[in-house]
């Protein structure tokens, strides 16, 4: 997951979304670059004429697809959709990426980035789950039928004459690519250890360094001789990827757990987060939070004041930060004014009492779901402003309870009725504070206990017969 959510990560795709918008002026500039038949090049103006009418270009054709698109897309689905043919709706995922990417092409802009832009209309609808699943087989196939292109470019007997230049070559790229990202990722507000994690990723080529060298090859911009080398350096520089990825996560693995400062929140780093999720506490519960939401693309930060587990979730490149949750700052700094709710879950009652208090007091907008040590703690954290406590033995004792009734063959009615019943006897204690939130302790639903007691007071008041108890704990046992 999560690469796409870590700081480095996002730096990592504007800059391969960037390239690939530069590839286009890129592939504009290379017959300028040819030399004539007298042997003479474009001049300036010519070449800066040409670049504003690759910026007029872009700028008009991506404008045009998104605008059109949003008007077209929905539509299609919706009527491709009513016909329940699984094949015809992914024949029509095909259709839009490729007219979408013919019409790039037809505006001398690249193919990939006309299916970017396909894609991201696609995204857009509600049918995008369904589009994903449908691709999914393919996306192994091409992406297996790109690294054997890649390959194919590789001479092993080129590589046997020339391995100096090539290694040489190798060293250089990616060398000077890391130096360059790590000199501007300041600039723009990564820290050095993402300037650098970053730098690793981008350091190999990329596989329009393949186009580029064919164009420029074709209009004698380059010797076939050294594009051939060239392809080389990039083909076998890609190869190292992986292990530039690792390097990355080891350095960051290592820097990080000796550098708590590196691994506190930072402003940059979460200024972008709306309706996110803070997890305060990434322990067993934490960690398997972030998991759900991780695999539901739900945005989310964690905080934890344990180094070895902020380092966990650093080296998996999720956003884990250390910091106390009890304080102002810390929360502000996660973003916690604009959050959609807050997961409190540390180790000790009072830690997240701590927490529950400076969210009520400082954030009172946001909702807070807390686990609490026992009952007693549970009250406090309600009267402290949690909005739902969730008490961490209740739930697991009723399931391993009701699995010890059904193994002494007990009907599946009747240890619904034991556990249910058990239940609401240890949330008495808490249903006066609940129904003035609304609330059901441990669950945070609606509360049904008042429409309960005043339908149990109706149907006592007429007929003699013995009173209902409590409502049903919404939970399933």
């Amino acid at each position: 997951i999560s690469m796409s959510s870590s700081f480095h990560g996002r730096a990592i795709f504007s800059v391969l979304l960037l390239q690939d918008l530069a590839v286009v002026v890129l592939l504009m500039l290379i017959p300028l670059l040819a030399p004539s038949p007298d042997g003479a090049t474009g001049g300036m103006a010519k070449i800066a004429q040409a670049l504003g009418t690759a910026a007029v270009k872009a700028v008009v054709c991506i404008f045009a697809i998104i605008a059109g698109g949003r008007l077209l897309i929905q539509p299609l689905y919706k009527k491709i959709s009513s016909m329940a043919n699984a094949e015809i709706f992914a024949a029509t995922t095909l259709l839009v990426v490729l007219g979408t990417s013919f019409l790039t092409s037809l505006a001398g802009l690249s193919l990939a980035l006309g299916a970017f832009l396909a894609g991201l209309l696609i995204a857009e609808t509600e049918y995008a789950l369904q589009v994903e699943s449908d691709i999914a087989p393919y996306k192994g196939l091409l992406l297996g039928l790109f690294f054997m292109s890649v390959g194919m470019e590789i001479s092993g007997q080129l590589f046997l004459a020339k391995w100096k230049e090539v290694i040489a070559g190798i060293v250089v790229l990616i060398a000077g690519k890391l130096a360059v990202m790590a000199a501007i990722g300041p600039m723009f507000g990564l820290s050095k250890l993402a300037s650098l994690r970053a730098g690793l990723l981008l350091a190999p080529g990329g596989e329009f360094a393949f186009v580029a060298f064919g164009v420029a090859v074709g209009h004698n911009v380059l010797p076939a001789n050294t594009t051939a080398i060239l392809y080389l350096v990039v083909a076998l520089s890609m190869a190292l990827t992986p292990y530039l990825a690792a390097l990355g996560g080891k350095l960051g693995q290592l820097l990080e757990k000796n550098d708590t400062k590196a691994l506190q929140p930072k402003m940059e780093e979460t200024k972008e987060l709306q309706d996110h999720v803070i997890i305060m506490g990434y322990g067993r519960s934490g960690q398997l939070i972030a998991q759900l939401l991780s695999e539901n693309l739900i945005p989310f930060v964690a905080i934890d004041v344990q180094t070895d587990r902020v380092a966990t979730g650093r080296a998996q490149d999720l956003p884990v930060y250390f910091g106390d949750a009890g304080s102002p700052a810390v929360l502000h700094l996660l973003g916690a004014e604009r959050a959609a709710c807050a997961i409190i879950a540390m180790d000790t009652p009072g830690a997240n009492y701590r927490a529950v208090y400076a969210m009520n007091k400082h954030f009172p907008q946001v909702k807070t779901y807390v686990r609490a040590h026992d009952l007693n703690h549970a009250v406090n954290l309600e009267k402290a402003g949690a909005t739902a406590v969730v008490p961490e033995t209740l739930e697991p004792s009723l399931q391993l309870a009701a699995a010890v009734l059904s193994t002494l063959e007990f009907q599946r009615d009747e240890v619904s009725r034991i556990v249910d019943d058990f239940r609401r006897q240890n949330i008495l204690a808490l249903e006066q504070l609940t129904q003035g939130k609304g609330t059901s302790i441990g669950y945070g639903y609606t509360s049904p206990i008042s429409a309960q007691k005043t339908d149990a007071s109706s149907t006592t008041s007429g007929s003699s017969g013995a009173g209902s108890g409590p409502a049903v704990s919404p939970m399933p046992a």
